[in-house]
């Protein structure tokens, strides 16, 4: 009799063991190591994976930093994540240490989406991350371009006037067509216009597709709960998405190079970026999937988010008329009545400037910055930072935090007058030595190559638009400057579409603006 039940104890004490065994190995999933930084409580295998916000993050984690400091973690299924909200803690952490931190995470979805052409999103060790981007900034961004792109960036500015005359209403629309002109001129020789082979909303359809790829909250979890991988097609919702997105997108890429492509075939070059490559290709040992590639990434880089500033710009110049009349006289003052912006006029419009790093400021169009990992054990302060965490740059923390600025939430570009970041004036040289202008952009090796082009960009299109426009809200009911009014998808903070009321400041100046236009685009 004891004989016979005892294969049925063992196989019982053997599953006992097992069970323990399984228990004690997956104890410590979603809890938080003693020694990382703090964070809001985790429950078992979970950890705060019901907790991270599915929108708007860069809301949440301020509120997390208000409440455990300038670093604080997170733990999402086996997945460390940390968040630095302060100057010092960026800059310590993703700029002193760049070489620790410059990887970015793997993304199941996004690398089936874009089949491994996003290279914002490649790790630093990836062969044509290295090459691709020592050759944009070496090429693409050398002083020799210059001229070619301030010439591409001076035409679309006074095209984009000339939209606000034939369609005073959608400055939404035409400063999308600017950025995107802007960049597809420089890299293909193609100008975006109404008429034109590639409509700004096919574009910017794909810009939409990826940003949802890249949106936390709008897809299930497949790269830290491992099973979802396999999951079949038909019940997967995020791998036909994938699949569908880099079908637009690769359709997108690949007309855009076969351009350039028949353009050097019928001996009708351009000048365009592409174009060079194409003919250095074997030199520069590129492949066509390659150089497709770079293109991808520029504008990607590029379009969106300059696009989405000076959107953003409108915005608040829609709720602060003060700020824009003051804006306004001082571009007055600066120009004369005889003649239109140029770029050489920034330098002596302070309060444009000041206007500027407020909205930057105020509106960080990439709140949260784009995610780095951590590639080993990283110490700051008395926390670790484990290997492979994935850390986030809290720029909206840094730029809302009452301890930095005074009335934060508050727009209100006088705080730049004299006072380089618009801090207060009583924060320690720690914090204040930690600062710089270039949060929005990154940081560390990943800072984006393109800002000096993008700030051209930004700050041409706004003294043109303060020259020649008046701005109002019209009855449409958009055009607000509160959450509300931008898109939820991705980790970009984007204006959803909006109308407006533009006005030309006089005749004068609408007529200098349709003659200017005729000369220009006559030839």
């Amino acid at each position: 009799m004891m004989s016979s039940q005892y294969p049925i104890e063992a196989i019982v004490a053997s599953l006992v063991t097992l069970l323990a065994l399984i228990i004690f190995k997956f104890r410590n999933i979603g809890s938080r190591e003693p020694d990382i930084p703090p964070g809001p409580k985790s429950t078992f295998m979970l950890g705060n994976a019901l907790d991270f916000p599915t929108s708007f993050p860069h809301i949440k984690f301020t509120q997390w930093a208000r409440q455990y400091g300038e670093i604080f973690s997170l733990k999402v299924f086996t997945r460390t994540i940390i968040v630095l909200s302060s100057p010092s803690a960026i800059k310590e952490i993703l700029d002193t240490k760049s070489t620790q931190t410059s990887a970015r995470p793997y993304s199941i979805l996004v690398q089936r989406a874009t089949n491994g052409s996003l290279l914002a999103l490649e790790n630093p060790e990836n062969r044509i991350w290295k090459h691709g981007r020592k050759l944009i900034t070496s090429s693409f961004l050398s002083k020799d371009r210059l001229p070619t792109q301030l010439r591409a960036q001076k035409l679309e500015s006074l095209h984009l006037m000339h939209d606000l005359l034939e369609d005073p209403t959608h400055v939404y629309d035409h400063i999308g067509r600017t950025t995107l002109s802007v960049l597809t001129s420089l890299l293909y020789g193609l100008r975006i216009t109404k008429d034109g082979p590639l409509h700004p909303k096919t574009y910017f359809r794909s810009v939409k597709l990826l940003n949802e790829g890249l949106d936390p909250g709008a897809h299930p979890p497949v790269d830290s709960f491992w099973p979802l991988q396999y999951v079949p097609q038909q019940w997967a919702y995020w791998k036909r998405f994938a699949d569908s997105t880099r079908t637009i997108r690769d359709e997108l890429y690949t007309s855009l190079h076969a351009r350039c492509e028949l353009d050097i075939k019928n001996n009708t070059q351009t000048g365009s970026y592409i174009e060079s490559l194409i003919l250095s290709q074997q030199d520069l040992k590129l492949s066509r999937d390659d150089i497709i590639g770079l293109g991808t990434m520029i504008l990607d880089a590029g379009v969106e988010t300059s696009s989405s500033f000076l959107q953003s710009l409108m915005l608040s110049l829609l709720a602060n008329p003060i700020v824009q009349s003051t804006a306004q006289a001082e571009i007055d003052r600066t120009v004369g009545p005889d003649r239109l912006p140029d770029i050489e006029d920034f330098a002596h419009t302070p309060y444009i400037r000041a206007l500027i790093d407020e909205a930057f400021r105020f509106c960080s169009i990439l709140p949260v910055g784009l995610p780095h990992v951590a590639t080993t054990d990283i110490s700051f302060k008395r926390y670790r930072i484990p290997r492979d965490s994935i850390i986030f740059m809290n720029v909206h923390g840094l730029y809302h935090d009452p301890a930095l600025f005074d009335n934060p939430e508050t727009f209100d570009p006088e705080r730049f007058i004299g006072n380089e970041f618009g801090t207060k004036s009583d924060i320690s040289e720690t914090e204040l030595a930690s600062f710089r202008k270039t949060f929005p952009f990154g940081a560390g090796r990943r800072i984006c190559p393109g800002e000096s082009l993008a700030r051209r960009t930004i700050a041409l299109n706004t003294m043109n638009l303060l020259w020649g426009f008046d701005f109002q809200k019209d009855s449409s009911g958009t055009g607000n400057y509160d959450l509300d009014s931008f898109s939820k998808p991705g980790i970009e903070l984007s204006p959803k579409p909006f109308t407006c009321i533009s006005t030309p400041r006089s005749e004068a100046k609408k007529q200098m603006i349709k003659e200017r236009y005729a000369m220009t685009f006559s030839t």
